[in-house]
């Protein structure tokens, strides 16, 4: 019992990361800054790695050295599409992308701009980076998502399910996978632009 609840405590540390990474952005300049002391108080910490592995080795153990599997029907080029959603959700979740480019590849991104600002700053998120593993597509344009969240290049959350969804050619990650994502840190408080 008692490792079962140290478990779940990990995997929902992991996940309040994720939703660090993906709303914080060190290229936030000039835009406006949220209290993330606020918002992140009652969030579990994790300490942080004595070292850090070089990127491309937290690559690989994360899963972004290897192209995930396609299955589904999609668009005709379905191994092309999937590398794309791939590379995406990789740019959407890290946390060197400047918010303006995450809000390009987030479906729905001006309806849920409150909420990436509410989440933003979380400085744990330098050490969280997502790999997609599988994609399966359920139409030309959708796709369901399977996704690793790794920290400091170690698999946090193993196969966590997401969306993707093709829009003016961007593969972009499905509003219900970011709101998912920000009601496990928030609990029963409402997120802004999700319903």
């Amino acid at each position: 019992m008692q490792r079962a609840s140290l478990v779940l405590r990990a995997a929902v540390g992991s996940a309040v990361l994720l939703l660090a990474a993906a709303c914080g952005s060190s290229g936030n300049s000039g835009g406006p800054s949220s209290d993330a002391g606020s918002s992140s108080a009652a969030a579990p910490t994790t300490p942080a790695a004595a070292s850090s592995p070089p990127a491309s080795a937290a690559a690989a153990a994360c899963g972004n050295a290897v192209a995930p599997t396609v299955g589904g029907s999609g668009p005709a080029d379905t191994t092309g599409a999937a590398g794309k959603i791939a590379t995406d959700y990789a740019q959407f979740f890290d946390p060197s992308t400047p918010i303006s480019a995450k809000m390009g590849l987030l479906q729905n991104a001006q309806k849920l701009a409150p909420a990436m600002q509410q989440f933003a700053g979380d400085p744990q998120a330098a050490q969280t980076t997502v790999a997609v593993t599988g994609v399966n597509f359920t139409s030309a344009t959708t796709a369901d998502t399977t996704y690793n969240v790794c920290l400091s290049g170690a698999v946090a959350l193993k196969a966590s399910k997401g969306k993707s969804v093709l829009e003016g050619g961007v593969w972009k990650v499905g509003d219900t996978t970011l709101c998912g994502l920000l009601q496990l840190q928030a609990g029963s408080s409402p997120i802004p632009g999700c319903s």
